[in-house]
């Protein structure tokens, strides 16, 4: 671990094997490793070509102290102590291209100061600056020649996420992307991340008026062990599924997004004509700025949580509908906070928010605070949890505040509530948001990307129905493979007839 970076050395020789097979060096070539580390790649080269010429550097001056002593006898070998993503040699060799090959496993999940982000933010104008792995893949794509090659080890998470829309943009314009390969974070010793996958993307630079549109990406996932890249290596590709995703089709994606599912889910997703945020509005709530001091638990609730009070039914206002203070002497109002148990409705925990004037003088004010969409607050929509789970368990929300950790879908047409909160439910609803945001988070802006068909008056009114029979009765069983059915044939446009909905499905009654 470094100080101010994550750096994660690479220790598995099949990773290494792997990514030096792409690079696929030749005994001219001049390569660089921009993050040297414990010299892993170093070593997996000099395998390779004993008389190649590297270039190495580390910011961690232990890390280069030993690499001077491991490798002092080699004069082809060059190390330095410096910081590759500000260093003026580079800055030099970026205006031209310099090395024909770079590989590395760039530093990523570490904490940034804020008067470092400031300098980076300066030196990469319009590009994301807290996940310096971006940065890295940006730089080393300026060092390359024209036509050299780079094999990088880095989180998935650039291939879909908001903040680094202008590095795929970058990538897509500037290099062919030849190859990535998508595997869990538990093949790289000591890694074990939650929110993302890790990724290894090699890329060809090619100039930016060169003639991308007939590149076909090769993307590898669903290797069951580190083994199968020692395979890869060595052209053993026979058992390892590969989807082909032509570069011209990602750069037209909305925000260059990598979409990497069955080509009829991605078709769907990319050519959808009405998408959630068309029918809603996507929010995220409150924040308190310090939970454990306004939040609280109804007493007699199914368990007390840590470090919550639990509060009596005097003490709080079930019928509150406003922004304004509750009157003394109630101090708390129900608030939709967290994941919940089941879909449709909510039977978890119920959550309590001080309304007192002081408590929103703070919410307001506070600089940790932050009483965010506000004119949201107590109306009627849909609430999905912010930390995705293998489902989605969308739950009704009437006459409530709701706070960060839920994002509120509001229709924008009251009559399509129901409809919303059968949608978000679905199994295809599901499948395209493990696909536009593979990460742990439902963040609205993910959500809002989601397509949706719009229903008409008749189908509208039975899917109001199963729904309202659900809630009713408080059990989605009888009712889910309908609405699944529903949004299957509607959105992927399956040639084959619907089951459920060709039949005559019973409707409910009124």
């Amino acid at each position: 671990m470094g100080d101010v970076f994550c750096s994660y050395y690479t220790k598995n020789s099949n990773i290494t094997s792997y990514m030096v097979s792409m690079i696929s060096p030749n005994q001219d070539d001049h390569i660089l490793e921009p993050c040297g580390g414990d010299g892993i790649f170093i070593d997996a080269l000099l395998n390779y070509y004993p008389d190649l010429h590297i270039d190495t550097c580390d910011l961690d001056k232990t890390a280069v102290q030993a690499m001077q002593s491991k490798y002092s006898v080699l004069k082809n070998v060059s190390i330095r102590q410096t910081d590759t993503l500000t260093d003026a040699l580079f800055d030099f060799y970026s205006g031209m291209g310099f090395y024909d090959k770079i590989i590395g496993n760039p530093p990523y999940g570490g904490w940034q100061e804020y008067d470092r982000r400031a300098e980076l933010k300066q030196k990469y104008k319009g590009f994301y600056v807290k996940e310096t792995y971006s940065l890295f893949l940006l730089r080393c794509v300026s060092l390359l020649k024209e036509n050299g090659v780079l094999s990088f080890i880095i989180p998935d998470t650039f291939l879909y996420l908001h903040n680094h829309k202008q590095l795929r943009k970058f990538l897509l314009e500037n290099t062919i992307i030849k190859e990535i390969v998508i595997f869990p974070s538990k093949f790289f010793p000591g890694v074990s991340f939650r929110y993302s996958n890790l990724c290894i993307i090699t890329v060809q630079k090619e100039e930016l008026g060169s003639d991308k549109n007939g590149n076909s990406i090769s993307v590898i996932k669903g290797l069951k062990s580190d083994e199968e890249l020692a395979k890869l290596s060595t052209g053993m590709r026979d058992d390892v599924v590969t989807k082909r995703l032509l570069q011209k089709d990602i750069f037209n994606n909305q925000d260059f997004a990598f979409f990497i599912g069955d080509e009829n889910t991605n078709h769907s997703i990319v050519t959808s004509e009405c998408r959630l945020a068309d029918l809603a509005d996507c929010v995220t709530g409150i924040y308190t700025g310090d939970n454990k001091k306004f939040l609280a638990i109804e007493c007699g609730n199914q368990r007390e949580v840590s470090g919550y009070p639990s509060i009596s039914e005097d003490d709080i206002e079930y019928s509150h509908q406003s922004i304004q203070p509750i009157e003394f002497p109630r101090k708390y109002i129900p608030i939709v906070k967290g994941s919940s148990s089941t879909s449709y409705f909510r039977t978890a925990d119920k959550w309590l928010i001080e309304w007192t004037p002081s408590a929103i003088k703070h919410y307001t004010n506070d600089k940790k605070a932050r009483f965010q969409n506000s004119n949201y607050y107590f109306r009627s929509g849909v609430a999905v949890p912010m930390v995705k789970s293998s489902k989605i368990k969308a739950t009704i929300m009437s006459g409530n505040v709701f706070d960060q950790s839920v994002v509120g879908v509001f229709p924008k047409d009251d009559k399509h509530l129901l409809y919303l909160l059968a949608f978000l439910n679905s199994s295809i609803a599901n499948e395209y948001i493990h696909i536009i945001n593979p990460t742990a988070n439902n963040s609205a802006n993910y959500l809002k990307k989601l397509p949706i068909y719009i229903p008409t008056e008749s189908e509208l009114q039975d899917i109001d129905d199963w729904v309202t029979a659900i809630l009713e009765s408080r059990s989605s069983n009888q009712y889910q493979q309908w609405i699944d059915s529903f949004f299957e044939g509607r959105l992927k446009n399956k040639l084959c007839k619907i089951h459920a909905w060709q039949q005559k499905v019973p409707s409910t009654a009124h």
